[in-house]
C-alpha cells in the first residue's frame, strides 16, 4: 500500500497562526488527516488552533522548542551539548502535552539536524517515531541540509542503528524520513519548481519507498508583512509566500491521491506495517 504523509512544521514565527488556520480548512475540505510538528512556543501561542487540529483528527508531534534562526547558533540537535538538547526537548514536550492533553510521540528536528545522541534522547523520553533524517537530500553549497552521512540513508521507514542513524539497526524509534531526491519534497520545491517538477521528485521517491512524506510550513501561506520573521531568516523564506500557494498545494495533494496514495498520519503509517 502506498502512503501519503502531509506534514506541517510549525516553526515559531509570530503571525503564522493564520497559515495553520488556512491549512486546517484546506485539509478539512480535502478530507485529509495531517501530522503537525509544532514547536513548543507555537503551541503556547496558538493553543486553540492546535486543539482544533486534534479535534479534526490530525496528529501533533514536536518540532523543538522554538526553531529560531540562524541554524548554527540556535536550537541545534546535532552539534549543541546534550544537556541543552534535553532541556529544549523537555520544554517542548511539556508545552505540547499541556495543550494537547497527552504526551507527543513523534519528533522532527529543526533544520533536520540530528544525530545518534538525539535518537538516544528520544528513546529516553518515550518517543517512538522520528522524521528528521534527510535521506537523498543535498541542498548545495549554500543550503541548509548537506549531511552527506545521511544522504544514503533508507528512504523507506526503518529502525536506525543506535550509533549510526543512517543505517538500519535496533533502535525502537522508527525513522520515517522526510522525502527527497536531491530536492526536498516540500512546499519550497513546489513554490520554486512547480507541480510538474515536484511530481517528478515524488515519482523518484516512490521507486524506493511506499511512503511519500511531504512537508510545508504555516508561514508559507501568510503575507510576509503580517508576520515577524526571526533575525537570520533566509530571504527565500520571506519572499514569494502568501495565501496564493494554498491552491497549488491542493493541486499537489489531489495529484498524489490520484496515483492511489492513501493519506495517513505518521502514527498510522508506523502502525500499518512491520517496518
Amino acid at each position: 500500500m502506498a502512503h501519503f504523509l502531509c506534514t506541517v512544521d510549525a516553526d515559531w514565527v509570530p503571525g503564522s497562526g493564520a497559515g495553520l488556520a488556512a491549512l486546517l480548512r484546506l485539509f478539512d475540505e480535502a478530507g485529509l488527516k495531517a501530522t503537525l510538528f509544532a514547536t513548543g512556543r507555537f503551541c503556547l501561542a496558538y493553543p486553540d488552533l492546535i486543539r482544533s487540529a486534534v479535534r479534526s483528527g490530525h496528529e501533533i508531534g514536536v518540532h523543538g522548542w522554538e526553531h529560531p534562526m540562524p541554524r548554527f547558533r540556535a536550537e541545534n540537535y546535532r552539534f549543541t551539548p546534550l544537556h541543552a538538547r534535553r532541556a529544549w526537548l523537555l520544554q517542548a514536550t511539556r508545552a505540547v502535552a499541556d495543550v494537547v492533553g497527552r504526551a507527543p510521540r513523534a519528533f522532527r528536528a529543526p533544520f533536520l539536524w540530528t544525530d545518534a545522541a538525539t535518537f538516544g534522547l528520544l528513546e529516553d523520553l518515550g518517543y517512538t517515531i522520528d522524521s528528521s533524517v534527510p535521506a537523498r537530500r543535498f541542498d548545495g553549497l549554500l543550503g541548509v541540509v548537506n549531511h552527506l552521512d545521511y544522504f544514503r540513508a533508507p528512504l523507506a521507514p526503518y529502525h536506525p542503528d543506535r550509533e549510526r542513524p543512517a543505517r538500519r539497526g535496533t533502535s525502537p524509534v522508527l525513522e520515517i524520513p522526510p522525502s527527497a531526491w536531491l530536492l526536498p519534497l516540500n512546499m519550497s520545491t513546489l513554490r520554486f519548481v512547480g507541480l510538474r517538477g515536484t511530481m517528478r521528485v515524488t515519482r523518484l521517491v516512490a521507486k524506493c519507498s511506499p511512503v511519500v512524506n511531504f512537508y510545508c510550513h504555516p508561514w508559507e501561506f501568510v503575507e510576509p508583512s503580517a508576520m515577524e520573521f526571526p533575525p537570520g531568516t533566509p530571504p527565500r523564506h520571506t519572499r514569494s509566500v502568501g495565501p496564493q500557494w494554498l491552491r497549488p498545494l491542493q493541486a499537489f495533494v489531489e495529484t498524489v491521491r490520484s496515483l492511489g496514495y492513501q493519506c495517513r498520519t505518521i502514527s498510522e503509517v508506523a502502525a500499518c506495517a512491520s517496518w
